[in-house]
């Protein structure tokens, strides 16, 4: 069975942005059924969480001795396992992986800047000015 960390409580403003539900998602999309393995501050820094995860982050994904982490290479090796997220076709297989990175590395770090923005910094004068901006940034990356 697929096994999945994820944290036992995040603060409302983290609701839906933390890692782990990338991976959940595609597991749901693949039709992969797991279970979820809910962690605490307490279980990040231990020793035997560390092995799966060396950074204490989320996720980290455990199935049949195999120990994965890093929320994008989970999310490749899943869609590789299923034909609803991964065509076996290789040209589409290359699009397909051309737009995970994208999404990753291109596109996150812009959407990111925009959200930290609007959640910790909202009322200070640099965000203000910043703010259109990073809207800006954002919707190129997203048009």
């Amino acid at each position: 069975m697929i096994r999945v960390s994820a944290f036992r409580w995040v603060p409302p403003f983290a609701r839906g942005l933390v890692r782990d539900l990338r991976v959940r998602w595609a597991l749901q999309e693949a039709g992969l059924p797991y279970e979820e393995r809910l962690i605490g501050p307490e279980d990040q820094m231990s020793e035997s969480y560390r092995g799966l995860q060396p950074f204490g982050q989320v996720p980290a994904y455990e199935e049949d001795g195999l120990v994965l982490f890093e929320s994008g290479a989970i999310v490749l090796h899943v869609a590789e396992r299923s034909e609803a997220l991964m065509p076996s076709d290789p040209k589409r297989r290359a699009r397909v992986t051309t737009w995970m990175f994208a999404a990753l590395n291109t596109m996150e770090p812009r959407i990111q800047s925009l959200a930290e923005i609007d959640l910790f910094h909202a009322e200070e004068a640099w965000a203000k000015l910043r703010r259109p901006a990073a809207v800006e940034a954002a919707n190129a990356r997203l048009a």
